[in-house]
């Protein structure tokens, strides 16, 4: 191995383990799809009923950063208790 490389895996791994113990994997690791590909719009509730996310919230999905999407997802689990409670 040429010296110019010598120690380069160690500096990724330091950057990578540096950038997991600041939290990063956090935010670069992004929530998947909560869709079921069982699209059906209720719109009295606004909501579809497969994956109860609103119009506006599967529209904004792709645009949204890791933590907005794990905030539609809290709002999805919300609703899968308003539900529960309701039936």
């Amino acid at each position: 191995m040429p010296a110019s490389e010598a120690g380069k895996g160690d500096t990724y791994r330091k950057v990578n383990k540096e950038a997991y113990e600041a939290g990063w994997d956090r935010i670069f690791s992004s929530p998947d799809s909560p869709c079921v590909e069982v699209c059906s719009l209720d719109f009295t509730k606004e909501l579809c009923t497969g994956c109860l996310r609103t119009l506006d919230e599967i529209g904004a999905w792709y645009n949204c950063n890791a933590d907005e999407k794990r905030r539609i997802l809290a709002n999805i689990e919300e609703r899968k208790r308003h539900v529960q409670n309701n039936n």
